[in-house]
């Protein structure tokens, strides 16, 4: 399970890490332009994904979440928040992902489940939104969309880049 574990992790590095570098390229008003969509621009499910990120990065750690100064970073600081995610999940061995994890949801119901399901939940919800980008800079008009499937991770850890 560890090495699943660890390949979804660095894939989600990855993933975010194209989606964020070709984001940055990007002016206020194209990140700010109105998109349906779960959220309402690029900006705001960029932003989404990562306080969702933060959120769940707290509750794995036992901290006690809070997104307190957090609202106006730049878009990179999903990048960063993804960083630290990879960086705690890679120091996880099998009987760390085994481990169940008290928490609360915003709502504040109490819930327990094994860490290694929680992180799955963690890179499939950020799938989801990327995708949910892709579709916005599509819709926006945007080129070089990046490509952010799984496969084309696997190839390039195949290819040694």
């Amino acid at each position: 399970m560890k090495e699943i574990i660890h390949l979804y992790s660095g894939y989600d590095l990855w993933a975010n890490t194209r989606m964020v570098e070709r984001l940055q390229r990007e002016s206020d008003t194209v990140l700010d332009h109105p998109a349906r969509s779960s959220f309402p621009s690029l900006r705001l499910t960029a932003r989404h994904m990562r306080d969702a990120g933060i959120i769940w990065y707290q509750r794995l750690s036992g901290m006690p979440v809070t997104l307190s100064g957090k609202q106006d970073e730049g878009i990179g600081s999903l990048l960063e928040q993804s960083a630290a995610m990879n960086e705690m999940v890679l120091g996880l061995d099998e009987q760390r992902l085994l481990e169940r994890v008290d928490y609360t949801n915003l709502k504040g119901d109490p819930f327990t489940q094994p860490r290694w399901q929680l992180l799955m939940h963690i890179f499939n919800h950020a799938t989801y939104h990327r995708g949910q980008l892709i579709t916005i800079m599509h819709q926006l008009g945007l080129d070089e969309v990046p490509n952010t499937d799984m496969v084309n991770y696997q190839r390039s850890l195949l290819a040694g880049a």
